[in-house]
């Protein structure tokens, strides 16, 4: 069994859906199955995996969610707290990659939800969008999160990073040095700063 589920996962890590979810639903597997269908466009499919299994499943629950959401409807039952914090990110990525940019853009629209769900939901946005390489989407998100705790030092530090990338050295040092007055041993911030002060120096 071993074997077929790393198959299946790499499978599924080359993209390759149709074939994973062949051995995932053997295995009974049936979120992961569900997924495959929906990274595969095949979302009634999807609901059928996830309705299996939705009542044991913290994960097949959120999927079912996830499809209320990308069609832009209220979910018929709130995220919780740890399903956002597991989920909200990987589901951006994987969007995002697979080039589902009105599902991803759907979800995000509903951050307000998600906020209510777990408050650390627009930074997760902000991650997503950051590693994505949507810097000014990113930067939106970042000040969201400020707006409601300012103490957030990896908000702080996303926020500095997109900056840097958008070639603002000013502004991306400004908040770095935001990161280190609350948290002056947060090790990030500090290899950042030193990168931000290396290249400031060959602005000069």
């Amino acid at each position: 069994m071993t074997c077929q589920i790393n198959e299946a996962k790499n499978y599924f890590y080359q993209k390759e859906y149709k074939k994973a979810f062949k051995i995932f639903i053997k295995l009974k597997d049936y979120y992961s199955a569900g997924l495959c269908c929906l990274l595969s466009k095949k979302r009634k499919f999807a609901k059928i995996c996830w309705q299996k299994n939705h009542l044991t499943s913290p994960a097949s629950e959120w999927g079912l969610g996830v499809l209320d959401m990308i069609d832009l409807k209220y979910p018929k039952k709130m995220p919780s707290f740890f399903q956002t914090r597991a989920q909200l990110e990987i589901y951006l990525n994987l969007f995002i990659e697979n080039h589902l940019i009105e599902w991803a853009q759907n979800l995000i629209s509903n951050d307000d939800i998600l906020y209510h769900c777990n408050p650390e939901s627009y930074k997760f946005i902000a991650r997503a969008l950051f590693s994505n390489g949507y810097f000014d989407l990113a930067i939106s998100y970042c000040k969201k999160t400020l707006r409601l705790y300012y103490c957030d030092p990896e908000a702080f530090l996303i926020l500095s990073q997109c900056y840097y990338l958008k070639n603002d050295l000013i502004e991306a040092y400004d908040a770095i040095k935001k990161v280190l007055n609350m948290v002056s041993n947060y090790f990030p911030a500090i290899v950042f700063k030193n990168i931000l002060e290396e290249e400031m120096k060959k602005e000069k």
